[in-house]
């Protein structure tokens, strides 16, 4: 409060000065004003004595002149930045009278660079926009770092307010808006509905070239030229573009005063390759025709204006006071959510989840940890399932904050796609706590929500366990259960081998194995998921999950129960045996084996006869299913292995030679493991039934 009563005292001071003299403000833009006409300045990067670090501003991602080079994005996804001239440059004269227009041209050397043999995206611009120039917020991709992104601006494809812009493009992806991968362009305030494109071969984008824009106000044409080299061979340009530019267009569009410069930014990348590229500028020269204008010094004070502007300050020191401390709430609950989910992932609104879900009308199956709920998000434009926490297994949301944190980085086909989070009675919208900012609530009033994409076809268990029904017409087929058990195993291959630090998911059961239209498998449910410290190969914590499928050496009580990447292994190898043989008890499968006889006796009944039957296939599995699933954990596969079997026909052990080399309890113990697959399940279906699209 002290601090506050300081800035209060500074700030009437500023305002006293404001009344009795000229404002700091008008005395600011003579002295930018002072410099000479007409605007003409060179920079060389390459030269540190060519520059003054004072007259550019760095914005996002750029930083200042390395090597004799500015970069623009650096070497990742989503890297946007933004440079331009650090003083205001005179459009168009609106005080005189005259309504004159400056010519004006630009001359600069850029390089585009790939990185890491990755593929190409997404360009750079040359720009005029309001001064000062600001980056718009989430504006990656193909914004190019001039469109604020669909986060921010609820996806409108023009620029808006001050962030209102004329650029030429070098753009380097093809979105379904552009004619071609490789294109330069002009945009007038939108990077979707250019006037005017020239299309340049595949990857020519590449490397070092030289751009020179130029701008007539006797004609109003607009003409980008570029040649590819580090200086033009010739007078002609390789390729040119131009548009016709009215004075109406610009000045409606742009205020007298703008900002110029440079904008680039990369985008997504693919589902294995990542989209990175460097822009670069080595050199930079510009000039206009018409100088910057004075602005009016002409301000008459009076007493009255004296105490207007006191007593406005006073309002507005309250103000400021109650924003302060608004913001200062908002700020710690923010600090507080985001250290819990990672701070990369999306925040959804309560009020967005109730109108998609219709107030949470349709529920699609319950847990004992969560309600699903079928919606669809008008900002994603697509269906969603939208679970409710209703119990946590830890306090203070620990496991609402693992969930987020562990699947918001994944990114395979066999995984549940994550879309966000929520925590209703938490809002960072300014307006909420200005309004409400001496509320306090309580932890007991949040609730949490995890939002995924909506899988159509329900969950394994339905189709396995629990005949046929409305939701579940038909028997699945072998062809459909061996492509489930693959894609479960590639999921578990990418979560143990392919993450850095490796993912124990914890609760592999067919209720959390979702079936999408074609049938293929997508694991789901990380709330029991914990990542595993690289340097040692067991995660100590409670023993929490489903009993059934659970590795009988993590069933105890305390919190020193030892996981370790076998735990899932047992756990699939269980589900395995489901798939195949569906009602049969492990210790029934496994005294067929034991006893020479035919494990395919074993497979489920409505399999036999029925299209795509494959013996050879059937009887693999079950007998992968009994390896994963014994109960000394060093005689498990791991799940490379277990894929070379399935993907590749790998070999497969003799299992009575394993079970010698165990003690004698383990075919015993082994029984443990194998009750009735339709009672392993100590949750009811993250989904139940089948879900339309």
């Amino acid at each position: 409060m002290t601090q506050l009563l300081r800035i209060a005292g500074a700030y009437f001071l500023l305002v006293l000065s404001m009344s009795l003299d000229a404002p700091p403000r008008i005395m600011a833009a003579e002295s930018a004003a002072a410099m000479p006409p007409p605007v003409s300045f060179s920079f060389d990067f390459s030269a540190s004595t060519s520059y003054r670090l004072e007259d550019l501003i760095f914005d996002g991602d750029a930083h200042k002149p390395k090597h004799g080079v500015v970069s623009l994005t650096v070497d990742k996804m989503h890297s946007t930045g933004r440079m331009s001239y650090a003083y205001p440059v005179q459009l168009y004269d609106n005080t005189t009278g005259t309504n004159e227009t400056a010519s004006f041209s630009t001359r600069f050397t850029f390089a585009i660079r790939t990185v890491k043999n990755s593929c190409r995206g997404d360009g750079m611009a040359f720009f005029l926009t309001s001064y000062p120039s600001v980056l718009p917020s989430d504006s990656a991709g193909n914004d190019l770092g001039l469109i604020a992104g669909i986060n921010a601006n609820d996806g409108q494809t023009s620029a808006i307010g001050k962030e209102r812009f004329v650029a030429v493009e070098f753009d380097t992806f093809k979105r379904n808006f552009d004619p071609s991968s490789d294109h330069i362009g002009i945009d007038i305030n939108s990077v979707s509905k250019s006037p005017n494109t020239t299309i340049l071969p595949n990857s020519s984008l590449n490397g070092t070239m030289t751009a020179s824009i130029a701008f007539n106000s006797s004609t109003n044409m607009l003409v980008a030229s570029l040649w590819f080299g580090g200086h033009p061979s010739s007078a002609k340009p390789d390729y040119e573009v131009s548009a016709l530019l009215t004075d109406p267009d610009i000045k409606s569009l742009l205020p007298p005063q703008v900002a110029v410069g440079f904008s680039a930014a990369t985008g997504d990348g693919y589902a294995s390759t990542e989209c990175i590229e460097l822009h670069q500028l080595m050199s930079w020269s510009f000039n206009s025709t018409l100088a910057l204008i004075k602005q009016d010094q002409n301000m008459k004070i009076t007493r009255v204006h004296v105490m207007l502007i006191i007593g406005g300050g006073a309002l507005v020191l309250v103000l400021v006071v109650w924003f302060s401390i608004s913001c200062w709430i908002l700020k710690r609950n923010q600090k507080a959510f985001d250290n819990g989910t990672g701070g990369a992932t999306r925040r959804f609104e309560y009020a967005d989840l109730a109108a998609a879900t219709n107030n949470f009308s349709e529920k699609l199956g319950q847990g004992a940890f969560g309600v699903v709920y079928k919606g669809k998000l008008k900002q994603l434009g697509c269906e969603v399932a939208v679970k409710k926490i209703l119990k946590e297994v830890s306090g203070g949301h620990k496991d609402f904050f693992t969930e987020v944190r562990t699947i918001s980085g994944l990114k395979h086909q066999n995984l549940v796609k994550f879309l966000g989070w929520c925590c209703r009675g938490y809002s960072s919208n300014i307006l909420h706590h200005l309004l409400c900012c001496w509320s306090w609530r309580r932890k007991n009033d949040e609730e949490l929500f995890l939002v995924y994409e909506l899988v159509e076809n329900g969950n394994l268990n339905d189709h396995l366990y629990k005949g046929r029904t409305a939701a579940v017409p038909t028997v699945l087929t072998w062809p459909i259960r061996y492509n489930i058990a693959k894609g479960i195993g590639s999921a578990l291959r990418y979560l143990h081998h392919d993450c850095k630090p490796y993912i124990l998911h914890r609760d592999i059961k067919p209720d959390n194995i979702l079936l999408d239209k074609a049938y293929n498998a997508k694991l789901a449910d990380f709330g029991l998921s914990r990542m595993a410290n690289q340097d040692n190969t067991t995660l100590q914590t409670r023993a929490v999950g489903p009993e059934g499928y659970m590795d009988p050496q993590c069933r105890q009580s305390g919190t020193n129960v030892r996981f370790n990447r076998s735990s899932d292994v047992y756990s699939f190898g269980i589900v395995l045996l489901g798939i195949a043989c569906t009602r049969k008890v492990r210790q029934q499968i496994w005294d067929l084996y034991k006893d020479g006889g035919d494990v395919v006796e074993a497979a489920d009944p409505s399999l036999l006869g029925t299209e795509g039957f494959n013996r050879w296939q059937i009887e693999r599995v079950i007998i992968l299913g009994l390896w994963c699933s014994f109960t000394e954990r060093g005689h498990r596969p791991d799940m490379w292995r277990v894929m070379d079997v399935l993907d590749h026909g790998g070999s497969l052990p003799d299992l009575i030679s394993v079970v010698k080399s165990t003690p004698a309890s383990e075919c015993t113990n082994q029984d443990a493991s194998g009750s009735s697959a339709s009672n392993y399940s100590d949750e009811a279906p993250l989904f139940s039934g089948r879900s339309s699209s």
